[in-house]
């Protein structure tokens, strides 16, 4: 199937980057206030996803939390910007590549503009709200960049052992 080549340009890929980044911290926004003082279940057991308020001052599992705050804002601010800033320029930059190239790098790079705006804007923490429970057992809690993060991260460790097929 074709692209049309407005859906392969870099205008659309911002475009939908920008968008998704609204629609991530518009959610995030709708968590701050919904899950305050609530918390609810999407399914029943054992399969569910709970919706519940957590402020993350770390990263993947709380990873950092305890850092002094010095070194958290060098690593989870100035560390994350530079990195997201190389991701999305070299996706942008190779966008003519085909999609599977560039889309993990670039869902990653919007992943990590999501949560660097909340880093940012709210005093270092990330929002997180979801809760995967699958019986006893449970993810950390998780967010929409987070999804676009792992998405793109396992894509490309898929890709690393996977043996390209012959034509």
């Amino acid at each position: 199937m074709k692209t049309t080549p407005f859906l392969r340009g870099r205008t659309f890929a911002l475009l939908a980057g920008i968008a998704f980044i609204a629609v991530d911290q518009l959610v995030k926004l709708l968590a701050l206030v919904s899950l305050q003082a609530h918390s609810f279940k999407i399914g029943a057991n054992p399969f569910n996803l709970a919706l519940e308020l957590s402020l993350n001052p770390g990263a993947f599992l709380s990873l950092g939390a305890a850092l002094p705050p010095q070194v958290k804002q060098l690593i989870f601010i100035v560390g994350v910007a530079v990195v997201v800033a190389w991701a999305m320029g070299w996706s942008l930059s190779n966008w003519s590549q085909p999609l599977r190239k560039v889309l993990p790098l670039y869902a990653i790079a919007l992943g990590g503009i999501a949560n660097l705006i909340d880093r940012v804007f709210r005093d270092g923490r990330v929002v997180d709200y979801m809760v995967l429970n699958i019986g006893p057992t449970h993810t950390g809690v998780f967010n929409i960049a987070d999804i676009a993060i792992t998405a793109g991260a396992l894509y490309l460790m898929v890709d690393l052992f996977v043996k390209p097929r012959k034509a």
